[in-house]
């Protein structure tokens, strides 16, 4: 695996290595948080969960804006999907990682771990409490996902992989929420249902992150590499970026559909 940290080409190749590449960090940054840091682990383990993934996702995201340049518009969205793919199993494997650690841990280390993440949960749930209708409840989903989509952008452009704080952060609320739901119900058996319950939305939301994330992370690599001096440049960058993020809203209007008409009956 450890070819997979600083070679970015064949860690796109390998997917499914990058997803238990995925589970090694966030549970090494698990117990690091509650050796080193036990009064913050709710927070401490998604920073060194995403400081451990930095590198990696760096050098993909330039790799992918060095292909601004060489190939026509059709090729290189063909060609993000690879960076994309390789971004969406890292959340996969950081989500089973954090669902696990909710599920398996006792419920006071639980509970003191993911005590944040329970916090925005119960947040978002008041929210959503406090509407009358369908219709009133997808339009406080929709906004409060792109609230979290602009957020993943704003990272990506100024801090370039840091939209990954973004994506940890929400791969550590959906495993706690997977993890507490399979405890209070039936054990280990519902682990498959909440999985499914919580996955057929929330897969296309973090797909949503995912490619503004890229977005975000194409505009700070040509800015930090000097590669907007051009106005051809400028502009070929801007419409896929444009086209990137408009994907990405397209997405989550169909995630939220889903979460509202097909995931309270799972």
């Amino acid at each position: 695996m450890l070819r997979l940290i600083f070679n970015p080409k064949k860690a796109e190749r390998h997917p499914m290595e990058v997803f238990f590449l995925a589970i090694v960090y966030s549970s090494f940054s698990i117990l690091f948080a509650l050796w080193i840091f036990p009064s913050y682990a709710s927070i401490a383990m998604i920073f060194l969960t995403v400081f451990s993934c930095l590198y990696l996702i760096q050098r993909a995201i330039n790799i992918e804006e060095k292909k601004e340049a060489n190939k026509p518009e059709k090729s290189l969205l063909k060609e993000h999907s690879k960076l994309i793919s390789l971004l969406f199993f890292l959340f996969l494997g950081f989500t089973v990682s954090f669902t696990l650690w909710s599920f398996l841990l006792p419920v006071e280390k639980a509970s003191s771990l993911f005590s944040f993440q329970e916090t925005t949960v119960q947040g978002i749930r008041a929210a959503i409490v406090g509407s009358f209708s369908s219709s009133s409840t997808f339009m406080a989903i929709l906004f409060n996902n792109l609230k979290v989509l602009l957020i993943s952008l704003i990272f990506a452009v100024f801090y370039g992989a840091g939209a990954m704080y973004v994506l940890v952060w929400n791969a550590s609320v959906m495993g706690f929420v997977i993890g507490n739901l399979a405890r209070n119900t039936l054990g280990i058996s519902a682990l498959p249902i909440s999985f499914a319950k919580y996955f057929i939305h929330g897969i296309p939301e973090m797909l949503a992150y995912l490619v503004t994330a890229l977005a975000g992370g194409l505009i700070y690599s040509a800015i930090w590499r000097g590669n907007l001096k051009t106005e051809e440049k400028k502009k070929k960058l801007m419409i896929d970026v444009l086209i990137l993020v408009a994907a990405s809203i397209f997405i989550l209007i169909i995630a939220g559909l889903i979460e509202i008409y097909i995931s309270p009956y799972i």
